[in-house]
């Protein structure tokens, strides 16, 4: 038995590909744990993801897979969401991860079983070292249902590498049939289970759940296609696809009962005890783990390793799909990690991820690239949810002894869904709570109180845009005859959530003390006394969010708006009642204003680009700043050019790595005007004081020298609006429009963040399948993709430079092939010109005034309108009734011109094509004496040609 001083989890993985790298492989690397162009797939999921294409026989012939015939990698995979979800089962056993790495060897079209099998055994046995007494092989026993054999072959083998009859195990088609879906390539499978006790005969334990008898590798025989009506056809080509988990794989070399007591994992451990000062690991399951830090250990080890390769690779946080996934497993971490190691949140997993970093670099540079993006996100992420946190877990012990009390033992499903709703808490972390209170909860309860709050959401959705406004009266009597003061609304430039006093509710008509009477669902403003909300103004968008006074009432808010120095709060009530005194606490979304924030900082940045780029005569014309973009309009008498649009780019990035940091102050009106270079709306009337937002230079020091003409060289403007602490938030900045909304007035509309990312990887994306299609040679495929990629990049929204660039690539590729086409036009117009030129001047045909068959062409339109136009200019008397194309191409093209001798006898080319078009299918059409069409029925062509020749002969007879 191979001992763990032999083997590191670095050393496992370098053996298994130099194993198949000297047995004639092709080293990959992992494809994206982000399968961007595979919609079916939240996460990649399995080591075959990305062989995909290859097994569906749609890979471009171009692509460099395409050349495959052997192949091993490593393969990065999730599994957490979707069909393949093992979110639940992480860190309660020894052998479950959400993030895995998946070994494999490929054979495409090569190898087969008998490789597959011998070369298993070799390396697991002679190369590893491993027990062959510990390990237990399964083969496909049949299914006659489905007209399925036993793989008696598979068996065969097994026992000629030596495996003893009693340890290979028969098994059905749920373990041992792999299909890749309801229909495509599929086929019987081989399993390796290795048992980590030994000393035994553990062959009633396969395939059992046991934790001490795991399978470590699957062999598939790739050699069936799925139909649609479920029946099996056999592959042209069968291929072999494996996968062996790693972590198991090191376990069971490193003589580890837990997969979590391995060397992948003891550095995370370390790091996570350095942060927290936690006790040490000690790989204690269920009972055993008497206070829960083991469990928390693995879960917080084994959610950095997904958090970190998820978004490296594209997903970033967010509400919706694959996005969401990946927030669920950060809050879950989090709460883990407060409950059991007592840490404050807001930058813990970022803590732990440079250890992962330094582990796992190596073999996937991708994550020491985005290193410092993945930490930044993180810490946002952290930040949002930490806010609720606290009140949330507070509140759910209400509601867990409420249902204690009431004898149920179980969770409403509307309260789960209000710890969603109102602290962000995912259901499935709501469960996790749940279940170490020994409460139940009701699934379809949860359903029906998800329903409820959608229907209330599109009851009040058209609201949004039509929230009443304060008047000029209505102004008035809050100010003269209730007194009202204007509320605090300091607080919106700081984060967190703010407290504050309900002052008034304003129906749209009149202010009124109390929601009591108010019908369900119906929108109103809430005044407080102070806020943490930005209401519209300055281009920036209104916050989102909700007023709540815990387990009491919520309001949600979609809009706010200022009014003479009064802000109004637009939404509606989601439960409970709110009156005027009433304490609450204001909750803006702090994950919709980051985006914001960092639009806003970055409209800065592009103004002062703009002006240093083009001159002192920019000025700020308007401007929108929300949670998806920045667009910026600006005075400018001619369209900026690409090398201007690249220079203003690279400008504003330049000042965004600059990592900056923001200043801020009010500053009198007349000091702040003094300050060189400061920008300001033409014609917007400021307060005075007004405030003052500098990137990178102290507002103070540009108010001790107003005139220091170094002033000119920094972004200084006049703004309430909100924005990043420093500019590395921004990360980047893309402009993906540029152009003209009137007369010397230009606009710009760019992306940020994460947002700025992803038009950066459609970009890539993009430039990737340009140089597919520039590679493949000449044909219908190849005029296919061009006419499809043409629509799709003028479609695409990505930097404009980049953007411009890309059109010239592809211009070059689409140039070559309309050159080509040209010349394969012109060769074809003269083949086909002489093809019937040459029936003409034959001998036996001197005689003859017309010419029925098919040309030796393609299904060249042109070519036959080439031939049509010769005889109708140069030899009026002669009539031709042409063919080209192919079965095999898929298509026929038809063509008429009938001479002055024919038509002389009554011939007219409208009824001679309408005899040929009911066999070619399609339609014809032109004027007399020529006709000319495209059919539908390829494999017709030899038949029409015959009927047009007895349709003349017919018609010669009258």
């Amino acid at each position: 038995m191979a001992t763990q001083q032999k083997w590191t989890g670095v050393g496992v993985r370098k053996t298994f590909f130099d194993f198949f790298e000297q047995k004639g492989h092709t080293v990959v690397p992992s494809g994206s744990v982000v399968p961007h162009n595979d919609p079916t797939l939240l996460f990649t999921n399995a080591g075959m993801n990305q062989f995909k294409p290859i097994f569906l026989g749609t890979i471009a012939s171009t692509d460099d897979m395409a050349k495959l015939k052997r192949a091993v990698d490593s393969q990065k995979c999730i599994r957490a969401g979707g069909k393949h979800n093992d979110l639940d089962d992480v860190g309660k056993d020894s052998y479950h991860h959400t993030f895995f790495e998946m070994l494999g060897n490929w054979s495409f079209g090569d190898y087969f079983k008998k490789e597959a099998i011998e070369w298993s055994w070799e390396l697991l046995t002679k190369v590893y070292g491993l027990d062959p007494s510990r390990l237990y092989v399964t083969y496909f026993e049949g299914s006659p249902e489905m007209g399925l054999e036993p793989d008696l072959e598979a068996k065969e083998l097994w026992k000629s590498v030596g495996v003893p009859e009693d340890h290979i195990l028969p098994g059905n088609m749920k373990d041992n049939f792999w299909e890749m879906g309801d229909q495509g390539p599929c086929g019987p499978c081989s399993e390796i289970h290795y048992d980590k006790v030994g000393g035994r005969n553990a062959a009633h334990l396969v395939n059992e759940d046991d934790p001490l008898v795991v399978e470590v590798w699957n062999n598939v025989f790739m050699q069936f296609d799925r139909q649609k009506d479920r029946s099996l056809r056999p592959l042209p080509a069968k291929h072999i696809d494996t996968g062996m988990g790693f972590e198991r794989l090191v376990s069971a070399l490193q003589d580890k009962s837990s997969n979590y007591a391995t060397d992948i994992f003891t550095p995370l451990f370390d790091k996570i005890q350095e942060v927290t000062g936690a006790r040490p690991y000690t790989d204690k399951y269920g009972k055993d783990d008497t206070d829960g830090v083991d469990t928390a250990y693995r879960v917080v080890a084994d959610h950095i390793r997904l958090l970190t390769f998820a978004i490296s690779d594209g997903a970033v946080p967010n509400s919706d799909g694959r996005g969401y996934v990946v927030r669920r497993v950060l809050r879950r971490g989090v709460r883990y990690a407060r409950k059991y190691f007592n840490v404050e949140i807001g930058s813990f997993f970022s803590k732990i991820l440079p250890a992962l970093v330094a582990q796992m670099g190596e073999q996937f540079p991708e994550i020491v690239k985005k290193q410092q993006d993945v930490a930044e996100l993180l810490d946002e992420e952290e930040v949002a949810f930490a806010r609720t946190l606290d009140r949330g877990e507070k509140q759910f012990e209400k509601y867990a002894a409420k249902a204690i009390d009431s004898g149920r033992q179980k969770l409403s499903g509307s309260d789960v869904w209000k710890l969603y709703e109102t602290y962000g808490f995912p259901e499935d972390l709501t469960k996790l709570m749940a279940e170490e209170r020994g409460l139940a909860w009701d699934e379809e309860e949860i359903s029906i109180a998800k329903e409820k709050a959608r229907e209330a959401s599109k009851a009040v959705k058209d609201a949004v845009e039509t929230f009443a406004k304060l008047n000029v009266h209505q102004i008035a009597e809050l100010k003269d005859k209730l007194q009202l003061p204007v509320p605090d609304d300091e607080p919106k430039f700081t984060k967190g959530d703010t407290t504050g006093t309900v002052q008034l509710i304003y129906t749209g008509t009149e202010f009124i003390k109390s929601t009591a009477d108010l019908a369900p669902n119906t929108p109103f403003g809430l005044l407080l006394d102070r806020t943490n909300f930005y209401a519209e103004q300055g281009g920036q968008v209104a916050d989102t969010g909700r007023i709540v006074i815990d387990d009491v009432a919520e309001f949600k808010v979609l809009d706010v708006q200022q009014f003479g120095g009064y802000i109004v709060h637009n939404g509606y009530l989601e439960y409970g009642e709110l009156k005027a005194g009433d304490k609450v606490i204001a909750e803006y979304d702090e994950l919709r204003r980051q985006p914001i924030r960092n639009n806003h900082t970055g409209t800065h940045i592009l103004n002062h680009s703009l002006r240093e780029v083009l001159g002192d005569d920019i000025n700020q014309k308007g401007s929108l700043v929300d949670q998806d973009k920045l667009r910026f309009d600006f005075s400018h008498k001619t369209g900026v050019t690409i090398d201007e649009l690249s220079k203003i780019e690279s400008l504003s990035n330049g000042y965004i790595r600059q990592n900056s940091q923001i200043y801020s102050k009010e500053v009198e009106l007349d000091k702040a005007k003094q300050i060189n270079g400061v920008r300001a709306v033409f014609g917007e009337t400021y307060p005075n004081p007004v405030r003052v937002v500098s990137v990178g230079i102290e507002v103070d020091m540009l108010l001790a020298e107003p005139e220091n003409p170094e002033w000119r060289k920094v972004s200084v403007e006049f703004c309430g609006g909100t924005h990043v602490d420093q500019t590395g938030s921004i990360k980047d900045l893309v402009i993906v429009e540029e152009s003209g909304i009137a007369k010397g007035i230009r606009r710009i509309v760019a992306y940020t963040g994460d947002a700025a990312h992803q038009v950066q990887r459609d970009a890539a994306e993009f430039e990737k399948k340009i140089a597919v299609v520039d590679a493949l040679p000449f044909g219908t495929e190849k005029e296919s993709l061009i006419k499809s990629m043409t629509v799709e990049l003028n479609n695409l929204v990505i930097s404009t430079v980049s953007k411009d660039d890309l059109k010239k690539k592809f211009g070059k590729v689409v140039k070559d092939v309309t050159d080509e086409q040209k010349k394969r036009q012109k060769a074809e117009s003269k083949t086909a010109l002489d093809a019937v030129s040459g029936h003409f001047t034959k001998d036996e045909n001197k005689d003859t005034t017309y010419f029925v068959g098919k040309l030796p062409i393609s299904a060249n339109a042109k070519a036959v309108a080439d031939v049509m136009n010769h005889y109708k200019s140069k030899d009026k008397t002669k009539s031709v009734y042409i063919f080209g194309g192919s079965k095999e191409e898929g298509a026929v093209v038809h063509g008429v011109y009938v001479g002055t001798d024919l038509a002389s006898k009554g011939v007219t080319a409208e009824k001679w094509a309408a005899a040929v078009t009911d066999v070619v299918g399609g339609k014809s059409g032109g004027k007399e004496p020529t006709r000319q069409g495209q059919g539908t029925n390829a494999d017709k062509i030899e038949d029409a040609v015959e009927v047009a020749r007895k349709w003349l002969d017919e018609k010669l007879k009258l």
